[in-house]
């Protein structure tokens, strides 16, 4: 097993720029079975968050482990302790990007592995982070597993960020509003005791996906905290729910990478647009319009 990472410009604001570091974990074999997992941390967290969990599911699953270090947190925040956030915080949207284009990244480094199996894992901001990349790049994903995900910013959220929104602002972070833009499986938990993100939450976007006849997987532990404890964990949970799909879920259409999609996302006063046939360092990838 190899563990290393990689380090890429990513779409920026024109006054604002970040280089994007990522943990990687590889199976000891790579090959056109491989897939690709990406692990997205939570708010304040960084790259490492999910190191054990990368290294059971790699070989296990024959997965390609990608933990992206997003902008605005982690050793970013604190070159010492890599725990934090900057505030004011961009809260779940240039950071999603930060991530899909780590994905691309490594599509770019092993143009061999099975690009049918990308898929998405994140628990807290991470699986708020992880239903975007699913919405921002629709035809991509075999499926997507969120564990006590943020899934709109509520006035609480709000406050962390530290700052005031635009009601475009919330919508491009609404998942529950953009629910039928998912088309990938989507496995859901949540601990009832959550007092950090209400499983509300996770209720809301269960409830609109399966108003949809979408694949959604849901399962509450009772009891249990933001991190599923005292009753399981995370690693745990995922597997629990999810497993099957780690091991078999495909994605059958062409991914919105190689297609070079042009996404375009309605709001309240206008449009969000992603254009993935730019270059990953290129601003005008993410556009308002």
């Amino acid at each position: 097993m190899k563990e290393y990472e990689i380090i890429f410009a990513s779409c920026n604001l024109s006054f604002y720029a970040k280089r994007i570091t990522a943990y990687i974990v590889e199976p000891d074999v790579i090959n056109q079975h491989t897939g690709l997992l990406h692990f997205a941390h939570g708010w304040g967290g960084n790259r490492y968050g999910y190191r054990e969990m990368q290294r059971e599911l790699a070989d296990r699953f024959n997965l390609l482990c990608v933990a992206t270090e997003y902008r605005q947190s982690g050793y970013d925040f604190d070159a010492d302790t890599g725990l934090g956030a900057y505030v004011p915080y961009d809260a779940s949207h240039y950071q999603v990007i930060d991530c899909l284009n780590a994905v691309r990244r490594m599509l770019e480094i092993y143009p061999g592995i099975d690009r049918r199996r990308i898929m998405a894992f994140g628990a807290s901001q991470g699986g708020h982070i992880s239903l975007l990349m699913a919405i921002f790049c629709p035809d991509t994903f075999a499926c997507v597993i969120a564990s006590s995900p943020i899934t709109y910013l509520d006035p609480t959220i709000c406050g962390w960020a530290g700052r005031d929104f635009s009601e475009d602002e919330k919508a491009i972070r609404d998942v529950v509003r953009m629910a039928d833009r998912i088309k990938c499986p989507v496995a859901l938990n949540h601990g009832t005791s959550d007092e950090t993100v209400p499983h509300e939450h996770t209720g809301l976007l269960a409830s609109a996906l399966q108003s949809m006849g979408k694949t959604v997987r849901v399962r509450y532990y009772e009891g249990a905290d933001h991190a599923l404890s005292p009753v399981t964990d995370r690693a745990k949970a995922a597997l629990e729910i999810a497993g099957d799909w780690l091991e078999k879920s495909m994605n059958t259409a062409r991914d919105d990478f190689k297609q070079g999609s042009k996404i375009v996302i309605g709001c309240v006063t206008k449009s969000f647009v992603l254009d993935w046939s730019k270059p990953i360092d290129d601003f005008s990838l993410a556009c308002w319009q």
